[in-house]
């Protein structure tokens, strides 16, 4: 039969705007046409239907209810998969234009350098007073699985929503929007016996959340211990002032410093525990448990792998010695040291290195790692030993008042899903001097000061990117590049915080008797790295163009599909001649 119409394409912006009809029509429907003795049994009809619906208050507007967690952006979301498979994506608000269009004002703007006291930060800075997240609601045990739910979802969006009012004056960082995420952080918190909560060393202050340790320690009573992880990009006197200044503001706060890369001396594709770290977090587990649980057998462990000089840990499959959880987040009553077991939960943003941790307690790949914030899709028990689990659970943005530049810069927003990088570069550049570090030279800036727009426009003439379609200067490509490197700390593009008052006491830490205990945990690689002043010129040639590491030359959509380790990673410039290893045998 022949066809009589064509067929027109619906896009799902338009099924969006229709949805959204719907919605408000339903609203109108409830508040104005339903009579005033009906009212009462419409709304309880309503309510037992719809499992996720919230009253709204009389001050509240339609519009705000119906656009809050619909504009989202879902970030990795698989358009056309099966299961559950992008049920734990990563869910932020979506950015107005207005928000975008205002930052692109910076684009051309003058770049001053701000003195190094200004990089001083506390925590207060970043989570204000009255700030929290959210907490399971109360529960019984006689509660059904769909009211349990219902429950769930109607406490956590009358907690976005009065979150959003009570701090509408300040700045909310994108905090995380997807309640499977926060049910993965509840369970663990409950099944744990003792947590890690893994920092980025380099913004400890931004990602640790003192309403998190006030809750856990406080109210739960649970032990805590603070891992400053990547602690081997930054120079040992600012870890030791650190630990000072966590332990002052946090009495019962342990603290250990940590790196992935202690025994990244070997050939590609091995990897070594890192034994200094995993030493001293078996001792700060030690002052937790005391005599609960013997963790002789986990020290013993580490002891062994540390006298192996010439043997290497070779790779081994993601599935041994790691149990994949069920999907259940029904909630369950910790019973401490269950069968004699210590079981460690962790927590963190993404990318502040909790898998990468794992795998280097365990001295092999248990766990994949990859630069995508949110890669870890749901909670995984490993066993260390016999008598010690520890549990993956995957990265959460909690809510604070973390700038969008900042975010980027440690992890916990994808640099492929930034609308402005150039802003992002003009943070950067305000707080290194990024033409000195990469020695960047515009002859049309003689005169002139240095901008965002130009420091990426002299990076993509430096590297030769150009447009396929007019051949001009690709502009965006230099500056994702430019934090990426930022990001991944390379060639001395390394951005931090201090400790307040670190400034004026700077040579107190220096001089310090810690500061060579921390250079152990930080390895070979960063025994070998000088500080970089913060405003001194650098008179030492960087590294040739040819040098720069293979991964800032690949796109956002390769590094997405790769689930490699960071030993990886950070050998991957060491290899010469892949085939060479061919040649020693014959």
């Amino acid at each position: 039969m022949p066809q009589t119409h064509r067929s027109i394409a619906f896009s799902g912006k338009k099924k969006k705007e229709q949805l959204k009809a719907r919605r408000e029509r339903k609203i109108l429907i409830k508040n104005r046409e339903v009579p005033e003795h009906q009212q009462s049994n419409y709304q309880s009809r309503s309510e037992s239907s719809e499992a996720v619906s919230v009253t709204l208050s009389q001050d509240e507007s339609a519009e705000e209810h119906v656009n809050y967690f619909e504009d989202t952006q879902v970030i990795n979301q698989q358009p056309r998969a099966r299961g559950n498979v992008n049920r734990y994506n990563l869910k932020f608000r979506r950015e107005t234009p207005e928000e975008v269009e205002k930052r692109k004002a910076l684009h051309y703007s003058e770049i001053d350098l701000i003195p190094e006291y200004e990089l001083e930060a506390t925590t207060d800075q970043f989570y204000p007073p009255g700030l929290s997240y959210p907490k399971r609601p109360p529960w019984k045990k006689n509660v059904t699985k769909h009211e349990l739910d219902r429950s769930e979802n109607r406490h956590y969006r009358l907690f976005c929503e009065q979150l959003n009012k009570d701090f509408a004056g300040a700045e909310l960082s994108l905090y995380e929007l997807n309640l499977e995420t926060w049910r993965q952080l509840w369970r663990v918190t409950e099944m744990s016996d003792v947590l890690l909560i893994i920092v980025d060393a380099r913004f400890s202050v931004a990602q640790f959340p003192p309403y998190l340790y006030e809750h856990l320690v406080e109210q739960e009573n649970k032990g805590i211990i603070l891992i400053l992880n990547k602690c081997d990009l930054l120079p040992p006197a600012v870890i030791v002032a650190w630990e000072e200044y966590f332990h002052n503001k946090f009495p019962r706060l342990l603290i250990v410093p940590f790196s992935s890369v202690e025994g990244y001396a070997f050939r590609k594709g091995t990897l070594k525990i890192s034994a200094e770290g995993s030493l001293r977090l078996v001792d700060a587990c030690q002052k937790l448990v005391e005599d609960s649980v013997d963790l002789n057998p986990w020290r013993r462990k580490i002891e062994e792998e540390k006298e192996m000089e010439s043997e290497v840990s070779q790779e081994c499959k993601a599935t041994e010695g790691m149990t994949v959880m069920p999907q259940s987040t029904s909630p369950e009553v910790h019973q401490r040291f269950k069968d004699g077991v210590l079981t460690i939960g962790t927590i963190g943003h993404p990318n502040v290195g909790k898998s990468s941790l794992i795998n280097a307690l365990m001295g092999k790949k248990v766990v994949s790692v990859s630069k995508t914030p949110g890669h870890t899709k749901h909670f995984q028990t490993i066993f260390l030993t016999k008598n010690v689990k520890l549990c993956d659970c995957p990265g959460l943005v909690f809510p604070s008042t973390i700038s969008l530049p900042l975010q980027v810069m440690q992890g916990s927003y994808p640099i492929s899903q930034v609308r402005d990088p150039i802003n992002v570069v003009h943070y950067i550049s305000s707080r290194l001097d990024i033409p000195r570090l990469l020695k960047l030279s515009n002859m049309e800036l003689q005169d002139s000061r240095w901008t965002a727009y130009y420091i990426c426009e002299a990076w993509a003439i430096k590297r030769g990117y150009h447009t396929r379609v007019r051949g001009g200067l690709d502009v965006s490509r230099a500056a994702n590049e430019l934090l990426r490197m930022c990001h991944n700390g390379q060639k001395s593009l390394v951005l931090y915080f201090r400790p307040p008052g670190y400034c004026q006491t700077k040579e107190k830490f220096e001089s310090h008797p810690r500061v060579e205990d921390i250079k152990l945990i930080q390895g070979i690689h960063a025994q070998t790295m000088e500080p970089v002043p913060h405003e001194t010129k650098l008179d030492e040639e960087v590294e040739d163009e040819e040098d720069i590491v293979e991964d800032m030359e690949k796109t956002e959509s390769e590094e997405e599909e790769e689930c490699e380790s960071e030993s990886e990673e950070m050998n991957r410039t060491s290899v010469v001649n892949k085939f060479a290893v061919l040649g020693e045998d014959d």
